[in-house]
């Protein structure tokens, strides 16, 4: 069971890290090139839609497999202890992400984006898309340390 459950966690994971990295290497700089504001929105929100879904889809796979194999290992006794804490981190950051994807995005980010596309004129839409990258780096990076975390559990030291 443990087998089953780490590789679909690390393949979700791969996959959603590599989606996010696409977005913020590849697609906002793409954007933030694009001379028209409303096609910048327009090439952005279609972009985001597509993989606002899988993000999400892979964000439940990897909790619900994480979950699991914190069960089926007994590591939950580790969380929030001095000998756990790459598996806290990790942990913190999944949490992080699921109020990022369910919460914060559908409410805010869509919002936002919206509100881009209907009033361009008003607002430092370049502006926005270059603070926009800025987060998505932080982000990328965010999530890299929850996999360094998750080296650190299977093949670091014994912290359990």
């Amino acid at each position: 069971m443990f087998l089953v459950m780490h590789i679909i966690h690390l393949l979700t994971v791969i996959l959603w890290i590599g989606g996010l990295a696409f977005v913020t290497i590849i697609i906002l700089p793409m954007a933030i090139k694009t001379p028209d504001a409303l096609q910048k929105v327009l090439m952005f929100q279609r972009v985001e839609h597509r993989f606002a879904k899988l993000a999400r889809a892979f964000n439940l796979i990897t909790g619900i497999s994480g979950i699991i194999m914190l069960y089926v290992t007994g590591w939950y006794s580790a969380l929030f202890t001095s000998g756990g804490i790459p598996l806290t981190v990790m942990t913190m950051i999944w949490v992080f992400w699921f109020i990022m994807l369910f919460g914060l995005e559908p409410l805010v980010i869509k919002k936002m984006l919206e509100g881009m596309a209907k009033g361009g004129a008003k607002m430092d839409i370049d502006a926005i898309f270059i603070k926009l990258n800025r987060m998505h780096y932080l982000m990328v990076f965010i999530s890299l340390l929850a996999s360094v975390m998750g080296v650190l559990v299977a093949h670091g030291p014994a912290f359990f």
